[in-house]
């Protein structure tokens, strides 16, 4: 099962748990810091959320950016989820670990499709052979010898979408090697499922799914899928 970008965090006990409210329910994914003019800033952690303020933790090992106090930012909640929710947060404190923020207030939902980002990459496709345990890189054990160069399309937090001259049918497994997303020292290795299929100009395009990406790497793809953001508003 793909985690969806979620953190890792532990569940506390059954008899101990007390139902969430929406924000504590997002909060267990990784969020999309914005400006209120959707400009891109950071990918952060909630965390310490005391009904009223909370902290706001880089996700990829880096500091805190540097923030005007009493600011207000967007908080957008990576889930697995159509709709995608949104709240507004004012900074009342940071260090260059974190932001802390406060006042709270909800914004309309965001549709999944503002989280697909438009690419032409080239990659290889294979059979997968079969899926890996939850944290379990996928290894060439995995996939079979036989290969096709294909053109990824996009990619978005749930799958992407790719194009083949080899045809595959629907809920075939996959294995997407070589793929660099956005100047990646090492390239992705992803596994996939196909859900989609159509035919046209000579070639397939496929509308695949995540399966069993390991956590590690679901962090470096959510990582990828914010610069290519970022970069494609003309922010860096």
């Amino acid at each position: 099962m793909f985690h969806f970008f979620k953190k890792n965090i532990p569940q506390p006990k059954e008899e101990e748990q007390e139902p969430l409210s929406e924000f504590e329910q997002a909060a267990q994914y990784h969020c999309e810091v914005r400006g209120l003019d959707d400009r891109p800033v950071f990918l952060a952690d909630v965390k310490d959320y005391d009904g009223d303020s909370f902290r706001l933790f880089p996700t990829l090992d880096a500091d805190a950016p540097s923030v005007i106090y009493n600011s207000r930012y967007k908080l957008v909640f990576r889930t697995p989820c159509q709709p995608i929710p949104v709240w507004t947060g004012r900074v009342r404190g940071s260090t260059y670990e974190f932001w802390k923020m406060d006042e709270l207030t909800r914004l309309r939902d965001e549709q999944r499709a503002s989280f697909r980002q438009r690419v032409s990459l080239s990659a290889v496709v294979r059979n997968l052979l079969g899926l890996p345990e939850n944290g379990v890189t996928l290894t060439e054990a995995y996939y079979s010898r036989d290969y096709d160069q294909c053109e990824v399309l996009d990619v978005g937090m749930g799958g992407l979408q790719l194009r083949s001259s080899h045809s595959f049918s629907e809920n075939d497994l996959l294995a997407v090697t070589g793929l660099r997303l956005y100047h990646d020292p090492q390239p992705f290795s992803l596994p996939l499922q196909v859900r989609w299929v159509s035919e046209g100009d000579g070639a397939y395009r496929y509308g695949c799914a995540f399966r069993s990406v390991p956590e590690q790497e679901e962090r470096r793809l959510c990582a990828a899928m914010f610069s290519l953001q970022r970069a494609s508003m003309g922010r860096i």
